[in-house]
């Protein structure tokens, strides 16, 4: 009996050291899995982690910034003296989606001017970038709303390559990464315009009325609305044709 239960004390204790020794291995993996999905492209100057020392802030506009000549080349490996600018605008504010790469692609309007700015996800996908920044990168991302008619938002300026995105400027620049971000007026999105009680479901943010007539996009003033395709009748007209739920991407 003695024996027996020796066995069984030793069987235990072993079993107990071993999951003490897999957890840390569990833990890691889960972190070098969720780092495989983070960026690639200019991804350590996009997300600070070439711990640049930025000029102090300064206010502009997105018609100022979408305005600046870009630059004949950009390096894929080195910031560039403009990209160490941190600049603050104040702009209507359309969170679209999260992107592969964990970031929160954030589109800024200021009239008929239009703009990227992305909230990186701190600290997972942000690792060699200083503990103040991170801390910055974090804290912003937080408070990014899905709408805001009237946002200001601080980032550091960053040319971008094109590659089809909603919202990018002509010069492709962008404030990424976004290091503080405030809602000043309103949270959702305008009520839609009357249109005799009747709009198409499919379109939950904007009133569009089903065909006939068939309305193409520059037949609408809205742009990236949500489109739902768990209705009746989804997309009559046919505004989201890579199915991904925004309609008429800008």
């Amino acid at each position: 009996m003695n024996r027996r239960l020796a066995a069984v004390l030793v069987l235990v204790a072993a079993g107990a050291t071993g999951a003490r020794l897999a957890a840390p291995a569990l833990a890691h993996h889960a972190r070098s899995s969720r780092s495989l999905s983070c960026g690639v492209e200019r991804w350590t100057i996009k997300t600070l982690q070439d711990r640049p020392s930025l000029l102090r802030e300064q206010s502009t506009t997105v018609a100022r910034l979408t305005s600046i000549p870009r630059p004949a080349y950009v390096p894929r490996t080195r910031r560039l003296p403009f990209e160490r600018h941190l600049y603050s605008v104040i702009a209507s504010a359309t969170f679209i989606r999260e992107e592969s790469d964990q970031d929160l692609h954030v589109v800024l309007r200021s009239g008929s001017r239009s703009m990227i700015a992305e909230a990186a996800n701190a600290p997972f996908c942000t690792a060699h970038a200083t503990a103040y920044r991170k801390l910055q990168m974090r804290k912003a991302r937080r408070f990014v709303r899905r709408y805001c008619a009237r946002a200001r938002v601080v980032g550091v300026a960053f040319y971008d390559y094109y590659h089809g995105q909603t919202g990018v400027a002509p010069n492709a620049v962008e404030l990424h990464p976004i290091l503080g971000y405030s809602c000043l007026k309103g949270g959702t999105p305008p009520p839609p315009p009357p249109s005799g009680g009747k709009c198409a479901a499919s379109y939950p943010t904007v009133c569009i009325p089903p065909p006939p007539p068939d309305l193409d996009c520059g037949d609408i003033p809205y742009r990236n609305f949500r489109v739902l395709w768990n209705v009746a009748d989804p997309d009559p007209h046919h505004f989201d044709g890579d199915h991904d739920g925004l309609g008429c991407e800008s």
